[in-house]
């Protein structure tokens, strides 16, 4: 890749992570209070031709193979739901969720798109969610559009749709818009959405979409802005986990936020931070991990460097949660995708799962991170 070319990708990047605030871009609305495996590769299912064999599987008893193990029916869920914005995709054909009979993971990937030309036969779209040729995790999906209808694609259960794993999908008329990418954008669309005419804007998903999206752009501010913005307007939710991973000049929060009426907890990693970050994402040959094959290997290997002695702290937060829920704008929507279906696997002797999950205990409001001094 030409350095002046990655040094105009990488600014556009890093400008469209800018935290923008509702005074900043006259968007009040914006933040108003809210409420309320390999086994398919070789076929899977819907948008990418053939019968991936779940079905037969579970009506022979759901024996499979992942990671040297063997496991019998579904798997414990750790990851309850996933929601991600303007991400990228990960692996070769789409994750499944072993937890589930259906293979999808609750919640929604949301990208947005804007249409242009006489016959709207241009499309704009969030130029993270089409940084690569890969297909996305079995999940429901939305396309966000302004003061049009959006387009709303569920997954598993009576629906027997797969979220559109392939969409959106790079072609001729398909022009990567950074300008897309932001905060403001989702958080406007997600409130006014409408779908085949209705508004459905305080429904969900889109609902739990648009607060989590806030939880999700979080990962981007220091400790003290994100613990003042959540008291503000995500009432019942504090900042109870915080890690930094430092490399250089990148430097990867995760958090941990939890709800005091539910329990739940959402574990977020940070999008693009960082110039020399942005080579994660041009790293999309694909690889192992975690008994899967065909992972991108970026996001494959972001993931694994979280894991290691960072998440040596996150781990016993996530025991203590009464369910936990992932999200990710950009970069950590993609990382999302990848740590749910490891989590999901059952692939208990593989290095890369032990690595990575926990085992839960009794549920109970965690401690508060303590506000940082001198800033």
């Amino acid at each position: 890749m030409p350095n002046h070319f990655a040094a105009c990708l990488a600014f556009a990047i890093l400008a469209a992570h800018h935290v923008i605030s509702s005074e900043d871009l006259e968007h009040p609305a914006s933040f108003a209070p809210l409420v309320a495996d390999d086994e398919c590769a070789q076929g899977a299912a819907s948008s990418f031709g053939g019968t991936c064999g779940l079905e037969m599987l579970q009506r022979k008893g759901t024996v499979e193979k992942g990671g040297g193990a063997v496991r019998t029916g579904l798997t414990e869920a750790l990851v309850d739901e996933v929601y991600t914005y303007g991400a990228p995709a990960t692996h070769v054909s789409p994750f499944w969720n072993k937890a589930r009979a259906d293979g999808c993971f609750p919640g929604l990937r949301a990208y947005s798109e804007d249409l242009r030309g006489a016959y709207d036969e241009i499309h704009q779209d969030d130029a993270g969610a089409v940084f690569n040729h890969y297909p996305h995790a079995r999940i429901a999906s939305v396309c966000l559009r302004w003061q049009r209808d959006s387009l709303y694609t569920p997954c598993g259960g009576t629906s027997g749709q797969d979220g559109h794993p392939d969409w959106p999908a790079n072609g001729a008329q398909v022009y990567h818009a950074w300008n897309l990418h932001h905060e403001y954008i989702y958080a406007d669309r997600l409130r006014e959405i409408t779908i085949n005419g209705t508004k459905m804007g305080n429904k969900d998903p889109f609902m739990a979409a648009r607060k989590f999206l806030f939880v999700a752009f979080r990962g981007y501010d220091t400790t003290n802005a994100a613990k003042t913005k959540f008291h503000k307007r995500l009432h019942g939710w504090d900042l109870v986990g915080k890690v930094v991973d430092k490399h250089g000049d990148d430097e990867d929060p995760i958090l941990v936020v939890q709800d005091s009426a539910s329990l739940a907890c959402a574990v977020v990693f940070a999008g693009t931070n960082s110039f020399s970050e942005l080579f994660t994402s041009t790293e999309d040959y694909a690889t192992g991990y975690c008994g899967f094959k065909g992972v991108h290997a970026g996001y494959r290997n972001e993931l694994w460097t979280l894991t290691g002695k960072p998440w040596q702290k996150i781990k016993p937060k996530l025991q203590e949660c009464k369910k936990v829920i992932c999200v990710g704008h950009s970069l950590g929507g993609a990382i999302c995708e990848i740590f749910a279906a490891c989590a999901n696997s059952g692939h208990v002797t593989d290095p890369d799962y032990q690595r990575l999950v926990w085992t839960k205990k009794q549920p109970r409001m965690m401690p508060a991170v303590a506000w940082e001094s001198g800033r």
